[in-house]
């Protein structure tokens, strides 16, 4: 099942040479990585590509539908866009529809992505997803040339494989990750943060350069690019994997069984996650940090360009710096969270609970003081750290997810199950946000956006507050636990390796 591996010791003369030699240090160098820290990678690096394809065309939409009004649109190529005429009634329509097709699909395809991950494995739904997300960015430049109703299909086939891709990584969590390194691993998903930090800068740049159709072909080559990694080194579980150690293997089997069911494949029960409170608890605090997560990042750009006057370098700098800060303060939180875990400082619900306060009551109130700021460096600043604070969520109400149901598919179930609910607004808060602004120069307007987004935020934190809990529950199905000492023990080799090598991951 696995290929054995040798450690030598042996003198200098024995040491092999040449192609042996090379084949050697080569096996040797693999074992030093751990098969959890290639896995982390292709899940940052996964939803890193993901969002960069998701999110290039808020920046592209400037140049595919131009605006009359804006000086900055006057060194655009006209033959590039894709309603060069039109009232500006028109454009907005389009420009809305545009945007919220990715997410319509996006949101129903949660649930598919729960039942195809528990049929055909999280290496399948994950690779083919991301394929066919490149597919459709490679497509766009010609989709757009033909009408922008063939923009709105492509974008909306992108939104339901991107809808996949969640579901399928969350299974595989709860099948390789133990539960003191999973807050930290969880912190692989935000490579979505890089990717929208990366995004609207590249996008800005290739404006400038180019022209909007090469932000798909960058975007689709990256793509395709990583779905080769993804083939040859993902593995549904540890033991098919071809190059895990054997102490690698015991230990996350060991330190797994305990939640997972790892040999015996079960129906998922929709009835009773659907009836779960605390999965609802999960799904709705969830839907009040997206909502004002969202308002960052879709809308992000246009207040930056309307309201603070900055222009296409400046506004694709500065909206996508947040993101990449934020990337960081995600490892953070999850270090801590996983090492308060750990040493048992608090309790794995109270644990949940406090990154989550983090994650939506900070935000809730620094994005209600953003309309009242004079200062655009404050303005900035605090626009900064509630960026940051929001991915304290995923030590907190994301990772809870796998905490209720950590067996391979059941785990995906909820993960559908949540963000069939919370991800609506993903769609919901940029029309919120485009329904009260309809003057996109009006600080009033903005500052309204900017209330009920915290109101949202902090009210949907409370049913968590009341209502969560880290407690496996009794519908997520498990082995039967053999509590001999030799298989209770762990195998430190395999977690010290990770641990010095991933270090605060």
């Amino acid at each position: 099942m696995f290929n054995s591996r040798v450690s030598y010791s042996s003198p200098q003369d024995d040491v092999p040479t040449g192609r042996e030699g090379r084949e050697a240090q080569s096996s040797v160098l693999r074992d030093k990585i751990p098969a959890r820290l290639v896995l982390y990678f292709l899940s940052w690096s996964g939803f890193l590509v993901s969002f960069m394809m998701r999110n290039d065309m808020n920046f592209a939409l400037v140049a595919m539908i131009s605006n009359d009004n804006s000086t900055q649109n006057e060194s655009l190529n006209k033959s590039q866009q894709i309603l060069g005429t039109g009232t500006d009634d028109q454009k907005t329509i389009v420009k809305s529809v545009v945007i919220s097709s990715f997410y319509w699909c996006y949101v129903l395809s949660q649930v598919v992505g729960g039942v195809a991950t528990e049929l055909f494995g999280t290496k399948c739904v994950f690779g083919w997803s991301q394929l066919a997300t490149a597919l459709c960015s490679f497509m766009m430049p010609s989709a757009a040339q033909l009408h922008y109703i063939a923009v709105i299909v492509l974008r909306s086939i992108q939104g339901f494989a991107s809808g996949l891709t969640w579901p399928a990584m969350y299974a595989i969590v709860g099948y390789w990750i133990p539960l003191t390194e999973r807050s930290r691993f969880m912190s692989s998903f935000q490579g979505f943060s890089i990717g929208i930090g990366l995004t609207y800068p590249l996008c800005g740049f290739i404006l400038s350069e180019w022209g909007w159709p090469y932000i798909f072909y960058t975007t689709g080559t990256l793509g395709f690019g990583w779905c080769i990694l993804w083939y040859l080194l993902a593995f549904n579980t540890p033991r098919e994997h071809p190059r895990i150690t054997k102490d690698e293997l015991n230990y996350i089997e060991l330190n797994v069984r305990k939640e997972v069911n790892s040999s015996v494949k079960v129906k998922v029960p929709w009835l009773q996650i659907f009836k779960s409170i605390p999965a609802w608890a999960i799904a709705i605090t969830t839907f009040g940090r997206i909502f004002v997560h969202y308002i960052f990042i879709v809308n992000g750009p246009t207040f930056m360009g309307n309201v603070l006057k900055f222009n296409f370098e400046t506004n694709g700098f500065l909206s996508g710096v947040p993101f990449i800060c934020s990337y960081i303060s995600s490892v953070l939180f999850c270090y801590i969270a996983d090492k308060i875990v750990l040493y048992k400082v608090l309790s794995l619900t109270n644990v949940r609970k406090l990154f989550t306060a983090l994650s939506q009551i900070i935000p809730g109130v620094l994005i209600y003081c953003i309309g009242y700021i004079d200062n655009v460096y404050i303005l900035l600043t605090v626009w900064f750290i509630a960026v940051i604070f929001i991915t304290a969520s995923y030590a907190g109400a994301m990772a809870n997810i796998i905490d209720l149901a950590p067996n391979y598919g059941h785990s995906a179930a909820v993960l559908a199950f949540c963000q069939t609910i919370h991800m609506s607004a993903s769609f919901i808060s940029p029309l919120t946000a485009g329904f009260i602004v309809t003057q996109e120069d009006s600080i009033d307007q903005w500052r309204r956006v900017f209330e009920v987004s915290a109101i949202i935020s902090i009210l949907t934190y409370l049913i968590y507050q009341l209502f969560g809990t880290a407690e496996i529950q009794t519908w997520n199905k498990g082995l039967p636990v053999n509590d001999d000492s030799d298989e209770g023990k762990v195998l430190s080799t395999a977690k010290d390796d990770f641990d010095n090598t991933v270090g605060p991951i």
